[in-house]
């Protein structure tokens, strides 16, 4: 497994998807702190505040080689605002989770597909993981069909996986490795 200090930008027909910079936190606190968007997810950051410090986290560990997350923004070409958002996290060697977000009013647009593809890319030919997995809230429609859009397989159900803040959801496990990424039709 290859660590990179900093991931390059990957375009998309509608996103440039970039590691966040602090300018992110004023688009990231518009959709984050939604109650749409944070149904589904497992970290629910509550106001601007958390946001801000969420994002000064993430670019605090920008260029560090040892890191093991990178959290990126998904920006709109045509607006240069962040709409979503994805995360990689790389676990034991060889093995990497990921996760997306996008801004509820930008749902069925296609964009989580495309950070979802994206994510997959940079897991696989940037940071040279061998198998990428992902949960999803059960109850989370859109992206259980997503995430088998975007090549994903279907692992296991877990019916009370820790879901943060003390929670516990239902959810699906996916998975895909380096061997299927690469032998899939483009």
């Amino acid at each position: 497994m290859t660590t990179l200090a900093t991931l390059p930008s990957v375009e998309t027909p509608q996103l440039l998807l970039r590691e966040i910079e602090t300018r992110d936190a004023v688009s990231f606190a518009r959709f984050m702190t939604q109650p749409a968007y944070q149904k589904h997810i497992a970290v629910r950051l509550r106001n601007r505040t958390e946001v801000d410090a969420f994002v000064h986290r993430a670019v605090s560990r920008k260029g560090d080689g040892s890191r093991a997350s990178f959290h990126l923004a998904a920006e709109e070409k045509m607006s240069g605002e962040a709409i979503g958002d994805g995360f990689i996290l790389l676990q034991r060697p060889g093995i990497a989770e990921i996760g997306w977000g996008v801004h509820p009013a930008m749902w069925a647009m296609g964009i989580g597909s495309e950070i979802g593809k994206a994510l997959l890319g940079l897991s696989f030919e940037r940071l040279d993981v061998a198998r990428v997995w992902c949960k999803v809230m059960a109850g989370n429609v859109a992206s259980l069909r997503l995430a088998r859009r975007i090549g994903l397989k279907h692992l296991k159900s877990h019916p009370d996986y820790p879901a943060g803040g003390g929670r516990f959801e239902a959810v699906e496990i996916f998975q895909l490795t380096a061997q299927q990424y690469f032998d899939a039709p483009y």
